[in-house]
């Protein structure tokens, strides 16, 4: 149990928590990993060697913090999907739509679709 709740608070802690944070503020613009480990006052390099010192890589993190945002987008109901892909720095909404069945196992439309309105197999 101890393992467990040390491995938790190291999960928030520490770099890949600071990167998560910064990847959250600069996803308007892709959140570019050079620019994040800048803000960070580190180089790609060092910045990678660090993210996997804590076993995790920079693109995991986008990943991890894409995915939560756009479910938390979505489910209110109040933007669009190419709103949120946007909004999460994508360029494309079918970029985003490919990273989202990647993640979930469907679109971003059936995610959101309520459940009388799904169509057979869904």
């Amino acid at each position: 149990m101890c393992a467990d709740l040390v491995s938790r608070r190291r999960e928030r802690t520490g770099t890949a928590h600071e990167v998560r944070v910064l990847i959250a503020q600069q996803l308007g613009v892709g959140a570019p990993m050079a620019g994040v480990a800048s803000a960070l006052g580190l180089g790609d390099r060092s910045l990678r060697r660090r993210l996997a010192a804590e076993g995790v890589s920079y693109q995991a993190l986008l990943d991890e913090v894409r995915e939560t945002l756009a479910v938390q987008l979505l489910e209110t109901g109040l933007l669009t999907v190419e709103d949120v892909a946007l909004r999460l720095g994508y360029a494309e909404a079918s970029s985003f739509i490919v990273a989202f069945r990647r993640w979930r196992g469907t679109t971003p439309a059936a995610y959101v679709a309520p459940a009388d309105r799904a169509g057979p197999g869904q």
